[in-house]
């Protein structure tokens, strides 16, 4: 009972252990893959989330701002004018070259 290219007891010989270390070898290249794989799409969906999430927040925020300012009365600027200091004319004498 031979059960590849090896002797009848059985036993495989190089053979066997050349497709053991070549199966060993690819399913280790297929595991590579779906870890490569899954940390790709991962890194998609967690950009994915962060740009949701802070385009949500903008427009929260945008509208609480909006809202709060509607909200508030606007305070005028004071306009009323200053009274000016009343000063003599030129050709007035003061009280400093009058004495």
């Amino acid at each position: 009972m031979s059960l590849v290219h090896g002797n009848r007891e059985g036993r495989g010989g190089p053979v066997v252990i050349a497709e053991a270390i070549d199966t060993g070898t690819r399913i280790g290249w297929a595991i590579v893959a779906w870890i490569a794989v899954g940390a790709a799409a991962l890194t998609v969906v967690l950009f994915t989330a962060v740009l949701t999430g802070a385009w949500a927040w903008r427009a929260v925020r945008r509208g609480v701002t909006g809202s709060l300012a509607a909200s508030q009365p606007v305070e005028a600027p004071d306009f009323t004018p200053t009274p000016a200091k009343p000063t003599a004319p030129s050709w007035a004498h003061t009280d400093k070259e009058a004495a």
